[in-house]
């Protein structure tokens, strides 16, 4: 499923009022505690970014860009979200060759490049009025694995809370898991950073030594 007109228009109406208030902050995505670098960092964890293709699904400012140049230094980003104040902001404050950015709906529209890993941060964090979140994941998962060559790292709120908001979306840990196995036996899910927040990372080489019964990926990541 894709996100309803009205579900689109209420992602819009939250964040162009944040940026009203806040400006270019952290506070304008929803991150008031000094944790998106937390975040960042743990979604560019498993995978050496030198020299590789970002696609940033849900960029807002794009400040994923400030953890890649600091981790990774060389490294190709494209940022994608739906409301355009964030990206005409993000193309002002990250006004680089490597960086570009597209203000659309990601699973709408035809993604004419492919890229070699996807992240979403904070994308999964609001209920939806029209459909069914797990199935908005799940065609997440499905269109950025299609569109990457080797893999994928999105977060998401917990449900192992004593609350939740009215209007946030907590995942179930193992719902994500089952759905993250249709498509790969090669996963990861972090959640030793933050204790209501977790990761999933899906790693599209799920290829394996049959006298080892080891994942190529895991060989060839140890001995570099």
């Amino acid at each position: 499923m894709e996100l309803s007109e009205k579900d689109k228009n209420d992602v819009r109406k939250r964040y162009v009022s944040r940026f009203r208030e806040f400006g270019y902050s952290p506070k304008t995505l929803g991150w008031d505690k000094g944790k998106q670098d937390i975040r960042f960092d743990i979604l560019t964890s498993q995978a050496d970014l030198t020299g590789k293709s970002v696609l940033d699904i849900g960029c807002g400012f794009g400040d994923l860009n400030l953890t890649l140049k600091r981790k990774f230094g060389n490294y190709r980003y494209t940022g994608i979200d739906l409301v355009e104040e964030l990206i005409e902001k993000g193309k002002e404050i990250y006004n680089k060759r490597n960086v570009s950015f597209i203000c659309d709906d990601f699973l709408k529209i035809p993604i004419k490049n492919e890229y070699d890993y996807a992240v979403a941060s904070g994308m999964f964090n609001f209920k939806i009025k029209e459909g069914d979140n797990y199935d908005f994941i799940e065609n997440c998962i499905k269109k950025a694995l299609s569109v990457c060559s080797e893999g994928l790292a999105f977060d998401f709120l917990s449900d192992k809370v004593d609350y939740q908001y009215d209007l946030t979306f907590h995942s179930n840990p193992e719902e994500i898991l089952r759905i993250a196995y249709k498509y790969s036996r090669n996963i990861i899910l972090r959640n030793d950073y933050m204790p209501f927040e977790f990761s999933l990372f899906i790693f599209k080489d799920d290829s394996y030594e049959k006298d080892t019964t080891i994942f190529s990926r895991y060989k060839d990541k140890m001995k570099s």
